[in-house]
């Protein structure tokens, strides 16, 4: 597989030309290179190995979504570790020149070669990296709260926590994840803008985010995305509690939308896809079960029509027909058998 995005980008513009548009720092100065690094990534303790100590690190980072790419080296041999838990950080780091030795703990680590790939959320689990003298990486450095989201929206409930824990190596040259590392470079080198602020940032960022989760699923011994059931994302669920909560009232489509900060459009899609019914069905059900209960609930002398006005039922005859085919019994019938004497 050609890697010629992955290694123009963040160099090179759409023309070939050089390009210092994404150098952040070009210094053999330690506190220079702390500095910008903790920016990017996140603080961290940075030590040389071997008998030169003299760092000359380049790096170049962009944006892609809720993404940071970045490209980096030190020009030494370097050990790194105490990255903080607080910054909230996790990183993608791929080997692009040279090679890398990824600690999990005192016993167990991972070497990675070029176009080998390892994955660790630092908020979650610690981590120690040494990089060889001829080191060059193109990581992705992300916000563990974006990914917990998507998570959470895809797979309709938060993830494990061991999953976070997990560190996992992937990848490789011939893989699916430097077919979407190259795409991605290819578009942050032709449409930056586009890439950094704009939609394909952001559905570049799912897409990767996506690849990520099921790396981490994968090492963790659950099942493919694919065989995972389609459990409905947070805007369906929260869509429904809101429904529960305001059936009395009648919400409009537009009201409930708008109450979860979705568009008409994206709520109906999202009903039609992972429930196969719309909202205002939802609703239906949910406005005949509470009249229902409220009707089972009367005390003496309620009548049917009193009841089914405070639900917002004006057009008795249609709601008692829709009531009788929910129920198998008329409004009257549940009222007279149940009611509080």
């Amino acid at each position: 597989m050609s890697m010629d995005a992955i290694n123009r980008v963040l160099l090179l513009d759409a023309q070939g030309n050089p390009t210092d548009r994404h150098l952040l720092v070009d210094s053999s100065d330690w506190n220079e290179i702390e500095l910008f690094s903790s920016e990017v990534y996140m603080p961290y303790t940075v030590s040389p190995l071997g008998r030169q100590i003299k760092p000359k690190s380049v790096l170049r980072a962009a944006g892609i979504g809720g993404f940071t790419l970045s490209r980096f080296n030190y020009g030494i041999g370097v050990h790194i570790d105490d990255f903080s838990p607080e910054s909230g950080t996790g990183m993608v780091l791929t080997t692009i020149r040279g090679s890398a030795r990824h600690w999990a703990d005192r016993e167990k680590f991972s070497d990675t070669g070029v176009g080998e790939t390892f994955l660790v959320d630092n908020s979650r689990s610690g981590y120690w990296v040494d990089f060889d003298p001829q080191h060059l990486q193109v990581n992705l450095c992300f916000q563990h709260d974006m990914l917990a989201d998507l998570y959470e929206r895809w797979y309709g409930a938060p993830a494990d926590e061991r999953l976070w824990k997990g560190q996992v190596k992937f990848g490789g040259p011939q893989s699916s994840w430097m077919a979407l590392l190259e795409y991605a470079c290819r578009c942050v080198i032709e449409m930056p803008e586009q890439t950094e602020h704009g939609p394909l940032g952001k559905h570049l960022e799912e897409l990767i985010g996506m690849h990520m989760l099921m790396q981490w699923r994968g090492a963790l011994g659950q099942e493919s995305f694919q065989s995972v059931p389609r459990l409905a994302p947070v805007q369906v669920r929260r869509a429904e509690e809101f429904m529960r909560q305001h059936a009395q009232d009648a919400p409009t489509l537009t009201t409930v939308a708008s109450a979860i900060h979705v568009s008409v459009r994206s709520l109906n899609r999202a009903f039609a896809e992972f429930r196969g019914y719309t909202p205002m069905e939802f609703l239906r059900e949910e406005r005949l079960r509470g009249v229902r209960g409220a009707l089972m609930a009367a005390p003496f002398g309620s009548t049917v029509a009193a009841i089914a006005a405070q639900w917002g039922y004006s057009n008795f005859g249609l709601f008692a027909v829709n009531y009788k085919r929910k129920f198998g019994e008329s409004p009257s019938q549940t009222l007279h058998r149940l009611r509080i004497h």
